[in-house]
């Protein structure tokens, strides 16, 4: 047992999760800051925004598998030193699609290789706005430190390629749309089978998708599973479309119980959002898994 754990050990050190950065041209159409901030608080904000701090100063993960290691989302408002203030446009958007920030370090929950060009244009115009919750803080949430475990996932995760092609966000079909929300809001990240088992490039194809059962962790440390999103009688089966928007924005489930940490409230999402969301989730294969 000694051997085994040893050998895992050395093999998880030399993991690799520094890689080469590009330099890329990138050329952010016209972009509303007001969209930016509301995109940015539905796609970055459950992990970077400090409610205590009222920015994106970032925090610790509490939800995350102690086996992992210690888990710190970075704070990424203007700061040079200690936030993303180095970061030029085309370094955020890099990250953005690739999961590589600028020094070269793999953050493979950033990676949105799928997110639209206007919702990307829109969120690095408001990183780089004059808003308060961007406004240079030198807060240190605290330093990531990855387990031997931790580093051994990390190894498995594909860093993503960068590409020049314009995605278009597709607002005129709900299905799709919400197909495209559950990817980019990282609903599949803690919904589907484990963090482990994730395809960010082609969400439908992580274990479980959307079937939950992935272990987190409450408020108070206690160890629990995401439910079951899929159209199973141990999913949304019988839930209804009010039901569904009233737990993502409200935080109040379909027994009237309250949704808790760390699912988080996308209260910016509008009723046209959470009413795709839900079409989508309807069409996925369900699956049997009723999650305690």
């Amino acid at each position: 047992m000694g051997t085994i754990l040893a050998a895992v050990t050395v093999l998880a050190v030399g993991c690799k999760i520094q890689y080469k950065t590009e330099q890329i041209s990138y050329k952010a159409a016209s972009a509303n800051v007001s969209e930016g901030k509301r995109m940015t608080m539905l796609a970055c904000g459950s992990c970077h925004y400090n409610f205590e701090t009222k920015d994106f100063s970032g925090k610790k993960l509490e939800d995350s598998p102690k086996f992992l290691g210690k888990i710190y989302a970075a704070n990424i408002t203007q700061h040079p030193e200690h936030g993303a203030g180095k970061y030029t446009p085309g370094e955020l958007a890099y990250l953005l699609r690739t999961g590589i920030g600028r020094t070269g370090r793999l953050m493979p929950y950033m990676h949105r290789p799928n997110m639209a060009d206007e919702d990307l244009d829109a969120i690095i115009a408001y990183l780089k706005s004059d808003d308060r919750a961007v406004k240079p803080s030198e807060r240190n949430p605290g330093e990531t430190k990855y387990s031997p475990i931790g580093r051994l996932g990390l190894s498995f995760t594909k860093a993503g390629k960068y590409q020049e092609a314009r995605i278009q966000k597709p607002v005129e079909d709900p299905v799709r749309l919400g197909k495209y929300l559950v990817d980019n809001l990282a609903c599949f990240h803690c919904h589907s089978k484990s963090f482990a088992s994730l395809d960010v490039h082609e969400p439908e194809r992580s274990k479980g998708f959307m079937g939950g059962g992935n272990k987190l962790r409450d408020a108070a440390g206690k160890k629990i599973k995401a439910p079951n999103l899929t159209p199973h009688a141990t999913g949304i089966l019988n839930w209804t479309e009010s039901e569904f928007r009233r737990a993502v924005t409200e935080g109040v489930s379909k027994d009237n119980s309250v949704v808790s940490y760390p699912m988080p409230l996308f209260a910016e999402l509008t009723q046209a959002e959470t009413s795709a969301i839900f079409a989508y989730l309807k069409t996925l294969p369900p699956i049997d898994n009723a999650v305690k």
